[in-house]
């Protein structure tokens, strides 16, 4: 049974690069009032809440593909070890940046508003709730980006009761998909900027199901998997991401999302498991690469803050737009390969110690 799934590392590392470009482009506005940067290498990736989408759908894809393959082996899901996987896969880099944010920060950045000295906001960001933090307190640097982790860690609480319960997976998340986008449709266009509302259309559980259902649809051989995998289709889909990155510098409003989704899950079907798909995206240092995007993902804003306190102060403008680029992605990866080499590694060690597929 077919668990390592080649190329997806690939899409991994450029969502976590996507949404570094994103906030490098975007963020100096929010935390600062600097002006905008130019939309040059943005127009390379595609904006950071379509990054964080394709992150979904990936996540969604995986965990569901593992969660049937150790149900055809054992008979049932362990949701203890499920946790324990999660567990030790997010929690040590996640608390480890809140106490570089509450603790270290406020030592090296000047006029640091540290958002630990909001208990509420601080609760949240503890509590996995950074969707609410971010609805209710937006922007608190460097922690905001959180509100993505929070939807994940949430919807995985209950995956694994479904998966044990032996319930049809595919009907399951086909019955998420159109719950979701009904109440997301429902909420927007009734009460478009009430709070509920807000958070209803930031936690994209769709997205993860979109990617759920993909995997359900690769591992029983669906009939649909012929048409996903037509040179049409496929190709199709790596236009959309073309064309999201080139001229899309901000997501739309919910049918684009749905439509993306939707296509970011073909991408991955065929990157994946399509032996005929024209492009091939398993190149080695690629699938090294592609381990490092969670830490790449939790530290670029912190990486960016420190260089924003200390370094854009002492340069002018063009050799700031110049320089932000390649100083911020390339501190920021280093920064990531060190963390995974010396921090992240031997939790992973144990994680693998309650693997049950292999």
């Amino acid at each position: 049974m077919k668990i390592h799934f080649k190329g997806l590392n690939t899409l991994r590392f450029y969502a976590a690069v996507s949404v570094v470009v994103h906030h490098i482009m975007y963020n100096p506005n929010v935390w600062y009032g600097l002006p905008n940067l130019p939309d040059t290498v943005g127009r390379f990736f595609i904006n950071g809440t379509d990054a964080v989408h394709l992150f979904y759908v990936l996540s969604g894809f995986l965990i569901t593909y593992l969660m049937l393959v150790e149900r055809e082996k054992t008979g049932t899901v362990s949701v203890k070890k499920f946790y324990l996987r999660r567990i030790l896969r997010i929690w040590p880099l996640y608390f480890a940046l809140l106490f570089v944010a509450a603790l270290l920060l406020p030592l090296i950045v000047a006029n640091y508003k540290n958002p630990f000295s909001t208990p509420l906001l601080a609760a949240l960001l503890l509590l996995f709730q950074g969707n609410i933090a971010f609805v209710l307190y937006y922007p608190f640097p460097p922690l905001e980006h959180l509100w993505s982790i929070a939807i994940e860690e949430q919807f995985y609480l209950v995956i694994p009761h479904i998966g044990k319960s032996g319930a049809n997976m595919a009907k399951v998340f086909i019955a998420i998909i159109v719950f979701w986008w009904g109440l997301m449709g429902i909420t927007h266009y009734w009460r478009p900027d009430d709070f509920f509302s807000i958070v209803i259309i930031y936690m994209r559980y769709d997205c993860i199901a979109i990617g759920g259902l993909c995997a359900c649809a690769y591992y029983f051989k669906s009939p649909i998997l012929k048409w996903i995998y037509h040179p049409l289709v496929s190709g199709l889909s790596v236009i959309v991401l073309v064309v999201i990155a080139v001229f899309i510098p901000e997501t739309l409003g919910i049918p684009y999302t749905v439509f993306t989704a939707i296509s970011f899950g073909v991408l991955i079907l065929n990157v994946a498991t399509n032996e005929k798909f024209f492009l091939k995206l398993h190149h080695p240092w690629m699938e090294v690469a592609g381990n490092w995007s969670f830490g790449i993902y939790m530290v670029h804003t912190t990486v960016q803050l420190i260089f924003l306190s200390f370094i854009s102060t002492h340069m002018n403008e063009f050799i700031y737009q110049v320089a932000v680029y390649p100083i911020i992605i390339t501190a920021t990866i280093v920064l990531s390969w060190l963390s995974y080499r010396f921090f992240e590694t031997p939790f992973l060690r144990l994680k693998d110690t309650f693997k049950v597929t292999r």
